[in-house]
């Protein structure tokens, strides 16, 4: 099937998976609409793409952290030191020192994660904003108009929220748990960890309700939509098919234009998926690391440094965690958004 079959442009999609993708030997998008159109799907180049950026992304990972986890590794020596007696004053003074670089170490690596998950929910915005419109010609194509207006509005919701709500709103909630959190172990007296407590819960609640609305909308306006189009094409259908000579012609011409529109719509939507998940991998691995090792650091230092390093660590930890479930939970927003469209819009277009 030639992919101009509906005169749908990729050139706009290429260029955004360029520019999203820079480092990435992913196939353009158009490569990739033809090779499933055409049954040749380009496994080999995907993972071998999956696993170059993957090898990548461990190593930034590991290594934003590892000069933080040497300064704590240096903090716990001093700290065993000053509780010996020998060199009372100067270890102090040393565990002192490379306690606050611990705390400016990890202000860094949330600076660095956080930068990462606002870039990558910009890059998915952007990358969503430019599927749509070709995506959504495909669903008008196999169930309707109606039906693409409505999903269209659906999905444009849900990077609306996704826009405003997870990156304006919930990551600066991640922000302030982790300050809070940190600052309130440099004090002597515990004031602030219920207010920091309440903005993790908060954060995770936000991010839980967001993505439920938006899928919920999106789910009762598409059991809608696609059956008002259908009826519609069912009633046009057999209107067609009543005419004499030329009414079988002109049905089975529609069935042919449905199912290759149904096939079209669903490519892209392939398509659209594979994408979202490149764009999420990198930075979802580099978090993770980055996570994994704030804790692991925290679990060996634990039995042989001061309370306040391990803490440091572990607020740092759930910090990252948080990050990981507001980047997770919007690139399964985007997926889900995408195979329910695929789904509800059924494989016959909606008739």
């Amino acid at each position: 099937m030639n992919t101009d079959y509906f005169s749908i442009d990729y050139s706009e999609l290429d260029t955004a998976v360029e520019r999203l993708l820079p480092q990435n030997e992913i196939p353009g998008f158009s490569e990739i609409i033809t090779g499933f159109l055409s049954g040749k799907i380009p496994f080999g180049e995907l993972f071998s793409s999956l696993a170059s950026s993957g090898y990548q992304g461990l190593l930034y990972g590991f290594f934003g952290v590892k000069e933080l986890l040497f300064i704590a590794a240096a903090a716990a020596v001093f700290y065993i030191l000053s509780k010996t007696g020998k060199q009372g004053q100067a270890a102090q003074t040393g565990f002192f020192v490379a306690y606050l670089l611990i705390v400016a170490g990890t202000f860094q690596i949330y600076e660095v994660s956080r930068m990462i998950v606002s870039e990558t929910l910009s890059a998915l915005i952007d990358f969503m904003k430019v599927l749509l419109p070709a995506y959504c010609t495909g669903v008008a194509v196999a169930a309707g108009g109606f039906s693409a207006s409505v999903f269209y509005q659906a999905a444009m919701l849900g990077v609306t929220v996704v826009s405003i709500i997870l990156r304006d709103v919930i990551l600066p909630v991640i922000g302030l748990y982790f300050t809070l959190s940190v600052l309130n172990r440099i004090l002597e007296e515990d004031f602030l960890s219920k207010l920091a407590g309440l903005f993790y819960s908060a954060a995770e609640n936000l991010m839980k309700i967001s993505i439920a609305a938006v899928l919920g909308i999106g789910t009762i306006q598409g059991m809608i939509a696609p059956a008002a189009d259908a009826v519609k094409r069912s009633a046009i259908i057999k209107t067609a098919g009543a005419i004499p000579v030329v009414g079988d012609l002109l049905d089975g011409t529609t069935q042919t234009v449905l199912a290759a529109g149904v096939l079209l719509k669903n490519t892209i939507g392939a398509a659209g998926a594979v994408f979202v998940f490149f764009i999420c991998f990198v930075p979802l691995l580099r978090v993770g690391i980055a996570n994994v090792s704030l804790r692991f650091g925290a679990a060996v230092l634990q039995p042989i440094s001061d309370k306040r390093i391990t803490d440091c660590l572990g607020y740092a930890a759930k910090a990252h965690r948080l990050l990981i479930k507001l980047l997770l939970y919007t690139m399964l927003l985007f997926l889900v958004t995408i195979l329910l469209i695929a789904v509800l819009t059924g494989s016959k277009g909606g008739g």
